[in-house]
C-alpha cells in the first residue's frame, strides 16, 4: 500500500514587516545565513536565479559528513506576499526524484509578520517529521537573522 503525500504546515510570527521577510529571499548571500536546519550546518548556494522559473540548487554539510542537495524551479513569486517553488531531493537522499513543492506566504500581522510554510508531497510520517524539524529550525533562524539586522 502507498501512502498518500502529507501535507505540511508551519507558521510563525517574525517581528518584522513583510517586505523585510521577502528581501531575505531575493540574496544568495543573505539566504546563506538563514535558510537550513540548525545553525551548526552551512548551505552552499549552488545555483540561486530568483525570478519566475528561475532554477536554484542548494547544498547542506551535515555534520555526519552527508551533503544533501535540493533542487527546483521558481513557479510563482508575488512580492512580500508569496513565493511558490518546486523541490526535488538529489540522489544519493532516500527521498530523491519525489517532486515536491513549498510555498512561503507572508501576510502582516500588526507590526509583524505572518510567515506560512507550505510543503506539498512528502511521501511518509518520518520525512514529514524530518521536514518539520527543519522548516521550524529555518524559520528561527529567519528570525534571528532579521532581529539582529534591526539592532544595527
Amino acid at each position: 500500500m502507498t501512502e498518500a503525500p502529507i501535507p505540511l504546515i508551519v507558521s510563525r510570527i517574525i517581528a518584522a514587516p513583510c517586505n523585510r521577510i521577502f528581501a531575505a529571499f531575493t540574496d544568495p548571500a543573505a539566504l546563506a545565513g538563514w535558510f537550513k536546519p540548525n545553525a551548526d550546518t552551512p548551505v552552499e548556494i549552488l545555483t540561486y536565479e530568483f525570478r519566475v522559473r528561475g532554477r536554484y540548487r542548494l547544498a547542506w554539510l551535515l555534520p555526519d559528513g552527508r551533503r544533501p542537495v535540493v533542487s527546483g524551479t521558481f513557479e510563482e513569486i508575488e512580492r512580500d506576499r508569496t513565493i511558490k517553488m518546486t523541490w526535488v531531493w538529489e540522489a544519493p537522499d532516500p527521498l530523491a526524484g519525489v517532486p515536491m513543492c513549498v510555498t512561503f506566504h507572508f501576510e502582516r500581522s500588526g507590526e509583524a509578520t505572518e510567515v506560512k510554510i507550505v510543503h506539498e508531497g512528502i511521501p511518509n510520517d518520518t520525512a514529514c517529521t524530518v521536514h518539520q524539524e527543519g522548516w521550524e529550525s529555518t524559520l528561527d533562524l529567519l528570525s534571528d537573522t532579521l532581529i539582529e539586522g534591526q539592532a544595527t
